[in-house]
């Protein structure tokens, strides 16, 4: 997790995004298909909030980055105390571990 300062005071929490794993040379289908599952499991979980249902509509590329306004309360709260137990998974596992929390 990432804190980004943005203009003035306003910091936002990143938690992750696809280009980091991209650069460090993880495979680009791969990391899209991690991403596009955490999404899908926050949707049906009903933790993204407008902004991040929207974000889904568009298509998760490799430019996606996974931070607090795409997050309800309670999804922010999900990812901070599970994102580093599953980001290391495969997608099919990510999806079998996330529905079953």
């Amino acid at each position: 997790m990432f804190i980004q300062e943005l203009k003035g005071e306003t910091k936002m929490k990143i938690y992750d995004k696809a280009k980091w794993h991209i650069d460090g040379g993880e495979n680009k289908k791969e990391v899209i298909e991690k991403f596009e599952v955490i999404f899908s499991v926050l949707k049906a979980k009903d933790m993204l909030s407008d902004e991040g249902k929207e974000i889904m509509e568009l298509g998760i590329d490799g430019s996606i980055s996974l931070h607090e306004r795409l997050l309800t309360a309670e999804g922010n709260l999900f990812l901070e105390q599970h994102y580093d137990s599953i980001i290391n998974l495969k997608s099919n596992e990510i999806a079998v571990k996330l529905l079953n929390i």
